[in-house]
């Protein structure tokens, strides 16, 4: 009975290939390969290297193995840290990989399964040295000296060991892979072959194909320096012909170019060291052929030169009764924003050569930043140009590029004044606050030095490197995130905040400002379709979720759209466009109204959140059970959130007593707190006395109330600290329905600026403790402590 193939511990490979007599390092990160090698006696232990084509994945089958394996000897391993062991092998022979038993599995007659996978082999057939195998050997060093001559990748060092064990095709062909490293198919493909006879044919396919592209490279080569030495028989013909034209008199066509820039040069009133600047380039351009490449890059810097508004200025009339009515008649409420941009203006006309402060709306998506800018500029009869910076990450899109790359071009705030043709425009900064950043600079670095009243008369673009006055420039920015603006960028805006609209002043924005528009956009203004109040405010519940008012824009438009095409298609006016009408142009309603926890529920509160579209309501569920006093918390919460959630914790720990609630409970039952919404991100310490008002309620069995809403940072002592977005948020709890919010006492001050329905349908609580939530929050008497099984009541 013949002997069965002994077994080895198995070292899984997806990445090298190791060959026979060659000494490598291997990095195991497999938690199998790792325990194959601490089975081992090193620097003795021997070990099957088993080939993988590609990496194992969940999407895809396991791939099988290379039939032929690697017997190798490990030299030394060393701890390359955690979960990682780096291993110095040899090859010893290749051989037939016969069975794999992999980690985990038992073979039958075995006491065990072994943490490693483990591998049966046995010896390759062996093959006698043929005519054919003769006749390989002698083309395929004839063509790897060949190769050697071609391309440096076949080393001409390896070609005396090729010829020393040529009488080896095995170790020959190993060695050849070795030197000419290839890549992981091809070494695969060499590996997977028992016979030498198929490696060698192998090879000699692969090298004849290497030749080829070293043959098609050495031709391109060659052809690239006759190129090169036509370009300089042809540059020498030319200023030979440049000789000959100038002494027959001919007409230089660059000269003539030269000569009308200098005219226009003369014609402006530069400084000194911008004239020098661009005369230079002038006698360049006189010297230069125009069917050379450098004629066209000197052309287009000069016609970029000229084409600034060099001296050119629109008149600026300033009449405040006349930019009054023209931000009236664009824009409905902001009141705080129009009068501090009357304020501005006004400063101007006084002095118009004050140098007054970069003024920055901030605000919600759709609230009216971008065309606030616009309507200021058209009532003062400046020229408007929006620049949109968002995702910009490169400083040379603010500067401009150095002539010296291919391509150069000026930087976007020049370009804005060339495109505008003045010098005194409006030019608008949108989306500052998406700035970004990488290896090629910092371009709010850059803007520090434009929107500075200080430094920017004498900005410098790198592609014209002379200074351009900025000074005359009115700049305006917009921002949605004021904490992602730099703080030196920041430290020179004037932030107006322009906040969200509540639901009458988005009827009021519908009926005076979008519906004439879209109207008569639409063809509809003669006979336009009347929409009933209480269509519009359930349009806006029921289709929009925003601060502003472009989602409300896109939904008007849409039912103009239907309207138009019934009026084309029927031949009939519009009905009285009512709540059903929107509903059948619109389909069904995407929103539901915020309804915050619900009655008598126990375990839950209204927290009050800011995002980037305005407030919203965030209801927060705790739940306990049995455990080991555990606290959970999910939602998707930045770090902040979950440390705020913790402080919460502690407090009501500390506090169980006066809340009727037994030690043990904390000791015998998990926590659970979870934010709904879990896949939108979430972070800031707001929603402090929410998770307090929750884990209050939960512990304490006593429902919280659902007319209460609530925002604040909570201490560990109990103490609420202030907190940002106030009036966004008492806005949302006003279209939820929510009568009463609670909010720390130092913002009692960001309630002056909401509207007067807000103040009249809500009761703001000032809070300096969190008690003083829990009196006002929390339904009935403290009960004796509850099973610890409780959680959210229905």
């Amino acid at each position: 009975m013949a002997a069965r193939p002994p077994l080895y511990p198995a070292l899984s490979l997806h990445k090298s290939v190791v060959y026979p007599r060659e000494i490598a390092t291997l990095r195991l990160e497999a938690a199998a390969n790792r325990s194959a090698l601490f089975s081992l006696d090193i620097p003795d232990g021997v070990v099957a290297l088993v080939f993988y084509p590609q990496a194992p994945s969940s999407a895809a089958p396991a791939p099988a193995p290379v039939p032929v394996a690697v017997e190798a000897r490990v030299l030394s391993h060393v701890a390359g840290g955690r979960d990682l062991e780096e291993v110095t092998v040899q090859g010893l022979r290749r051989m037939r990989l016969v069975d794999l038993i992999e980690h985990g599995e038992r073979p039958e007659g075995e006491p065990l399964a072994y943490p490693f996978d483990r591998a049966q082999l046995e010896p390759l057939d062996p093959e006698d040295l043929t005519q054919e195998h003769v006749a390989l050997r002698a083309q395929l060093l004839g063509l790897y000296e060949q190769l050697t001559r071609l391309s440096p990748s076949f080393p001409k060092e390896r070609l005396s060991p090729l010829r020393v064990y040529q009488d080896q095709p095995e170790y020959m062909l190993d060695l050849l892979c070795q030197a000419v490293k290839l890549d992981r198919s091809q070494a695969l493909l060499m590996m997977r072959e028992e016979r030498a006879l198929a490696r060698m044919e192998h090879a000699l396919a692969w090298m004849r194909g290497e030749q080829e592209r070293a043959e098609v490279a050495a031709e391109v080569e060659r052809r690239t320096k006759l190129d090169m030495e036509e370009s300089r028989k042809e540059y020498y013909l030319r200023q030979q012909l440049k000789t000959i034209r100038k002494e027959l008199g001919e007409d230089d066509h660059s000269a003539d170019e030269a000569d009308r820039y200098g005219a226009l040069l003369d014609a402006l009133s530069l400084d000194d060291d911008s004239t020098q600047e661009v005369r230079r380039e002038l006698e360049r351009l006189r010297h230069i052929q125009p069917s050379s490449s450098e004629f066209q890059v000197i052309k287009t810097f000069l016609d970029r030169f000229f084409a600034l508004p060099w001296g050119k200025e629109t008149e600026e009339r300033i009449d405040l009764p006349r930019v009054r009515a023209a931000l009236e008649e664009e824009h409905f409420g902001l009141d705080p924003v129009k009068e501090r941009v009357l304020e501005f203006l006004a400063v101007r006309k006084l002095n118009p050569a004050h140098k007054g402060p970069i003024l920055c709306f901030a605000g919600p998506p759709g609230v009216g930043k971008t065309s606030l800018g616009k309507a200021i500029a058209e009532a003062i009869g400046r020229k408007f140009f929006r620049i949109s910076v968002g995702g910009v990450h490169d400083e040379a899109e603010i500067r401009g590029h150095r002539r010296t790359y291919v391509g150069a071009m000026p930087g976007k705030i020049l370009n804005a004044l060339a495109r505008a043709g003045t010098r005194n425009p409006l030019l608008m900064l949108d989306e500052i606050d998406k700035l970004g950043s990488d290896h090629r600079g910092d371009p709010a670095a850059a803007l520090l030095e434009v929107l500075d009243p200080e430094q920017n008369a004498s900005f410098t673009d790198h592609y014209f490197n002379v200074p351009f006055d900025l000074s005359r420039v009115m700049f305006v920015v917009t921002a949605n995130y004021l904490h992602d603006i730099p703080k030196p960028l920041l430290d020179r805006l004037e932030i107006l905040t322009i906040e969200g609209y509540t639901e009458t002043e988005k009827v009021n924005i519908a009926r005076g400002h979008l519906l004439p528009k879209i109207t008569q956009d639409h063809g509809l203004a003669e006979a336009p379709p009347a929409f009933e109040e209480e269509a519009l405010r359930g349009l806006i519940r029921g289709w929009t979720r925003e601060a502003g008012v472009r989602g409300l824009q896109r939904a008007l438009q849409k039912v103009c759209r239907k309207v138009a095409r019934e009026r084309v298609e029927e031949g009939r006016a519009a009905p009285p466009v009512d709540l059903a009408e929107v509903a059948r142009y619109l389909g069904p309603a995407k929103f539901e109204r915020e309804e915050g926890i619900g009655e008598r529920v126990v375990g839950a509160a209204n927290g009050l959140a800011w995002t980037a579209s305005g407030g919203e309501v965030l209801v927060i569920e705790a739940l306990k059970m049995k455990g080991h006093g555990k606290l959970v918390i999910t939602g998707k919460l930045g770090e902040v959130m979950k440390e705020s959630v913790q402080a919460a914790y502690s407090f009501i720990r500390a506090s169980a007593a006066r809340l009727g609630v037994e030690q043990e409970v904390f000791e015998s039952c998990d926590l659970h707190v979870h934010f709904p919404a879990g896949a939108v991100p979430k972070d800031g310490p707001s929603a402090g006395v929410a998770v307090t008002l929750a884990l209050a309620s939960l512990l304490s069995g006593r429902p919280a109330r659902s007319d209460v809403a609530m925002t604040g940072e909570v201490t560990l002592r109990g103490k609420v600290l202030a907190v940002g977005g106030v009036k966004d948020k008492a806005l949302a709890a006003h279209r939820a329905g929510i009568a009463h919010v609670a909010l720390p006492a130092p913002n009692l001050k960001d309630l002056d600026e909401l509207p007067d329905e807000v103040r009249e349908s809500v009761t703001f609580h000032p809070l300096t403790h969190v008690d003083e939530l829990l009196s006002l929050a929390l339904v009935g008497a403290a009960p004796p402590p509850a099973s610890p099984a409780e959680g959210v009541s229905p």
